[in-house]
């Protein structure tokens, strides 16, 4: 008994250096960054409101191994998150597709910030053109040095 528990002991030390040194690699660093994205398109069917890669759950770190193992497999992260999204539904994913009610989510803020823009830059075309106006206005009721000297005559008369 004692031998067949060291020898478990002994295989996963094995399975878990084995594993630390595979994550190390940058094979093993990309899949992560690959698998982590994966997490982030998808929120959590077990922790309402939470992406699946912030969720604690048991059952959210079943969903995501098994993401992680498809992947490690060679599968497409798109045909990964379809089949996601077919098991557990449209409503947990986290960015809309670009289709449907999806591309109005996305052309509503980008048209917003475009009608921004032209709003700002048509403020500050306009108010150049008044600060333009105000400077040729401004110089020409500018007193001649003739006008200024007769007004300095008048003025000491009065004293």
């Amino acid at each position: 008994m004692c031998g067949s528990v060291s020898k478990i002991f002994f295989s996963l030390c094995v399975a878990l250096s084995v594993g630390t040194a595979y994550a190390a690699t940058p094979e093993g660093e990309a899949l992560d960054r690959q698998a982590t994205t994966l997490y982030q398109q998808v929120f959590s069917p077990f922790c309402p409101g939470r992406s699946l890669n912030d969720c604690p759950s048991s059952k959210a770190a079943e969903l995501k191994d098994q993401m992680r193992a498809e992947l490690e497999a060679g599968k497409a992260p798109d045909v990964i998150l379809n089949e996601v999204f077919q098991k557990y539904g449209d409503q947990y994913r986290a960015v809309p597709q670009f289709s449907g009610v999806g591309m109005f989510v996305w052309l509503v803020p980008i048209g917003f910030v475009v009608t921004g823009l032209v709003v700002a830059i048509a403020a500050s075309s306009r108010r150049k053109r008044r600060v333009s106006a105000d400077n040729a206005h401004s110089s020409a009721t500018a007193l001649s040095a003739e006008e200024e000297r007769r007004i300095q005559e008048e003025l000491s008369r009065l004293e």
